[in-house]
């Protein structure tokens, strides 16, 4: 069974008129994939995905990067703060939301990620990749 998916990329999230459009576009899961830090923007992140799913009749995935990333140069962001090594704390919490106002428990499991984590930045790790040897 086809479905007509759209995505909605991190700040969108903000704009109702565009959440309303892949609906009427015929949308029925709306993925947002979003690099969200705290400050501002959290306190809005468990209610906007669920609210666009109901206002709009399809699915929508809350999807948000989790952690903290820290760089070895320092910058700026234009705030007029000081330079920095890292963007802030992206908090997680993703979640999926249905039309019909249901939703799944938020994700953040820092600890089940840690050990993959560790591993992955190995440098000697290598990556399990799979290919299908038949095409």
């Amino acid at each position: 069974m086809e479905k007509k998916i759209a995505v909605n990329i991190c700040y969108g999230r903000h704009h109702p008129q565009k959440r309303m459009m892949y609906g009427i576009n015929g949308a029925e899961i709306v993925f947002n994939p979003s690099a969200t830090l705290g400050d501002l923007s959290e306190p809005f992140w468990p209610i906007e995905a669920r609210n666009a799913a109901l206002a709009n009749s399809y699915y929508a995935c809350a999807i948000n990067r989790v952690g903290t990333e820290i760089y070895p140069n320092k910058f700026t962001s234009g705030d007029g703060k000081e330079a920095h090594n890292d963007m802030g704390h992206f908090y997680g919490s993703s979640y999926i939301a249905g039309p019909d106002g249901t939703r799944t428990p938020m994700t953040q499991r820092l600890d089940l990620y840690a050990k993959s984590l560790s591993e992955a930045s190995l440098h000697d790790f290598t990556p399990q990749v799979i290919k299908d040897t038949e095409s």
